[in-house]
C-alpha cells in the first residue's frame, strides 16, 4: 500500500461503485432473498472500505472516500459520519467477520474484482443462521 494513489477521489469512488455493483448483480436470488437491504449495505460498505484502504493507507482519504461513496450511493442512508466512525472503530478492533470483509475489498482492488461480493453474502449468511 501506499499513502498516495494515482487516481482522483472522483476517479476512486467511479471504480469502487463499479466493482460493488458488478459484484452485487453476481448475487445468486437466493441469497439476494435472504440477506435484508440494511446487511447488504453493511456489508458492502466494509467492502468498500477494504478497496479504498488497499487504494490508500492515508486514514483520512479513507474516510473521505467512504463518505464520498455513501453519500452517492446511499443520500437517505441516515447519519453517514456515524457509519465512518464506526468503520473505523471496528477497523481497529479484533472483528472476524469485518477483517474477512476488508480483505474481500482489498483482495477485489488488487484483482480488478469478481465474485468477491458473493463470497460476502454467504458470510453473512452463515452469521445471520447462526444467531
Amino acid at each position: 500500500m501506499t499513502s498516495a494513489t494515482s487516481k482522483t477521489d472522483s476517479e476512486a469512488y467511479e471504480l469502487a461503485s463499479r466493482t460493488a455493483d458488478a459484484q452485487r448483480a453476481k448475487l445468486h436470488e437466493w441469497q439476494r432473498n435472504q440477506i435484508s437491504d440494511v446487511d447488504m449495505q453493511t456489508g458492502e460498505t466494509w467492502f468498500v472500505w477494504g478497496f479504498f484502504s488497499a487504494m490508500t493507507d492515508d486514514i483520512e482519504r479513507r474516510k473521505r472516500l467512504l463518505m464520498t461513496y455513501l453519500n452517492r450511493k446511499y443520500p437517505d442512508g441516515g447519519n453517514k459520519q456515524q457509519r465512518v466512525d464506526e468503520i473505523v472503530k471496528t477497523a481497529q478492533e479484533e472483528n472476524r467477520l469485518f477483517d474477512a470483509i476488508v480483505a474481500a475489498g482489498h483482495q477485489a482492488y488488487r484483482e480488478g474484482g469478481d465474485g468477491h461480493l458473493a463470497s460476502i453474502a454467504t458470510i453473512f449468511l452463515n452469521v445471520i443462521r447462526n444467531h
